[in-house]
């Protein structure tokens, strides 16, 4: 049986399309400055494998924790400690969530959950890697993408 992941629970709700690695990430950043505005309960995201923390994520998810939003990110490697107030969750090599890219964003107002996963495709360049992707704004849904990373009651700061 497969572990359900955040993808797969997104997409129970919303058709996946089709993207590339650079859109994910212009997504993802429209996500996070969404956040900053509107500061969301818990902020959780899957980035795959540490060496895919820049600083510019970093500095992002660090700026929801110093404004009061709890953070939490996930990847491959990534060490417990990333900056006051970001917990990292290091992914073991066979864990499901190092296939996916994800950003949760848990808000009473304005709840978002991204999920991709990588297809693998052979030979694409880091920029045109393929992912199935799907967002939805459903707030069961979000909750439940939250709490399957960790995330208790979502909705409470």
């Amino acid at each position: 049986m497969r572990t359900q992941t955040p993808f797969a629970l997104v997409t129970s709700v919303e058709l996946p399309g089709l993207t590339d690695k650079r859109t994910l990430i212009d997504l993802s950043r429209q996500l996070e400055r969404a956040a900053l505005a509107n500061l969301p309960s818990y902020a959780v995201a899957c980035l795959q494998d540490d060496r895919f923390l820049v600083r510019r994520t970093l500095e992002a998810y660090a700026g929801l924790a110093a404004a009061g939003t709890r953070v939490q990110l996930h990847a491959r490697g990534l060490r417990r400690w990333l900056a006051p107030g970001v917990a990292g969750v290091a992914l073991d090599d066979d864990h499901p969530l190092v296939d996916e890219w994800v950003v949760v964003l848990v808000s009473e107002s304005d709840p978002v959950a991204l999920a991709a996963t990588d297809l693998r495709v052979p030979g694409a360049a880091d920029l045109e890697r393929s992912f199935a992707y799907a967002l939805t704004r459903d707030p069961e849904v979000v909750q439940a993408c939250g709490r399957l990373l960790g995330v208790e009651d979502a909705t409470r700061r």
